[in-house]
């Protein structure tokens, strides 16, 4: 007999052929709050097993009519329920033996005869909360797990995306050399080189405030309109501003890409650049720092346009040597000590002339931090004029 029941209140099924005990166990836990649907014997759990899914425990005596309690827990039986159920056995028998083999069975708790309605209550009670709450654990890793699958493939998708874009815009130049660690899947760093119709070498190194997607998504507007006006032979100064525009047009109050942004002009000897809340750019001769153009300006994307400053720094350019830049993910990363490269660290490993500065460099923050797991993007770049020029 099914008794009327409310599908928000937990529902039992009592299994017990003794027709009075039945009666007082389903009568005392409806008394508690519980929905209770009762079944005389195995045959008659079994049907109401297969035709019910939302009953959330099973109340079973051991010895029955028709057999035994453990019948109704074979594995073709369950099998066939529609949901598995937490079952509590009742039983005089109290043996060792006697309750690891129902406990091995699958049962989830025993109480003995003759029963302690209060205990019986507590317990009921407390068994369908604790696999109410697997369940719901078990349904939200099923969802992370879902979640997670879909955010890989929205990665992969933007991976190549972004890859795609930066083919698009960057050009390579013998001469030039990059060397760049991600600290996640995207880079808030990123390099760009293009020749304008005038033979010059427009040059960028950008680092987006930031890791990951943000920050490359930060830095995407720079993409295209660095290519775009240097394609159109634009001076430095008229790239930044439109650059700083963009950014403080479009991105979030609280995103900004800094860069250093030069043009390196053979024919008329010189080298134009501008600093915006990067580390210096060195010109390096022989060991040696011949000239430093430190930061004069804030990063691209703060101030609005009439408060923006694109100034330049003119220098000559030298006939021997080459120009080093690099993002400030190189000479602030620590150690676990707290202590930071440093950037006379960086001035101490291009003092010793190696014949590979980027490698050199990269070796020593892997010796000075322990891992190759830095805390921010790194980003070091080599510009050679005399190879981009064939000089």
């Amino acid at each position: 007999m099914v008794s009327n029941v409310s599908f928000e209140r937990p529902r039992v099924l009592v299994v017990d052929d003794d027709a009075h005990l039945s009666l007082l166990l389903s009568s005392f836990l409806e008394e508690k709050g519980f929905d209770v649907v009762s079944a005389g014997g195995v045959a008659d759990a079994k049907h109401i097993l297969q035709l019910h899914d939302s009953l959330d425990l099973m109340l079973l005596d051991y010895q029955l009519n028709d057999g035994v309690g453990m019948d109704l827990l074979t594995s073709d039986v369950v099998a066939a329920y529609r949901k598995p159920l937490p079952v509590i056995m009742i039983s005089a028998n109290e043996s060792p033996d006697f309750l690891a083999e129902c406990f091995a069975g699958g049962v989830n708790d025993y109480i003995i005869k003759p029963v302690n309605l209060s205990l019986l209550a507590l317990k009921v009670d407390a068994l369908i909360k604790t696999i109410k709450m697997q369940q719901v654990i078990e349904q939200q890793n099923t969802e992370l797990e879902q979640f997670k699958r879909d955010v890989e493939r929205e990665e992969q998708i933007a991976k190549s995306t972004y890859k795609y874009l930066l083919g698009q815009y960057s050009t390579l130049y013998d001469g030039i050399d990059v060397w760049l660690k991600s600290f996640a899947a995207f880079s808030g760093d990123i390099t760009l080189a293009k020749k304008s119709p005038n033979g010059s070498l427009y040059f960028m190194l950008a680092d987006a405030t930031g890791h990951g997607l943000s920050a490359a998504i930060t830095i995407m507007p720079v993409l295209a309109i660095f290519n775009s006006m240097v394609r159109k032979g634009f001076h430095v100064q008229q790239i930044v501003a439109e650059l700083n525009r963009e950014l403080v047009s479009n991105t979030p109050v609280e995103r900004f890409v800094a860069a250093s942004v030069f043009e390196i002009n053979p024919s008329k000897g010189k080298i134009n650049i501008w600093n915006g809340g990067m580390p210096s750019v060195y010109w390096v001769d022989k060991g040696s720092v011949v000239h430093e153009c430190k930061s004069r300006h804030m990063a691209l994307g703060i101030l609005e346009c009439d408060m923006f400053d694109a100034s330049i720094e003119t220098i000559d350019l030298p006939s021997e040597g080459f120009l080093f830049t690099y993002t400030d993910g190189l000479s602030e990363q620590e150690n676990e000590n707290e202590v930071p490269f440093s950037t006379s660290k960086v001035l101490e490993v291009i003092a010793q002339q190696p014949k590979d500065l980027l490698s050199a460099l990269a070796t020593e923050l892997k010796i000075h931090v322990g891992v190759e797991e830095y805390d921010d993007d790194v980003s070091m770049c080599f510009i050679d004029p005399k190879r981009v020029f064939s000089m």
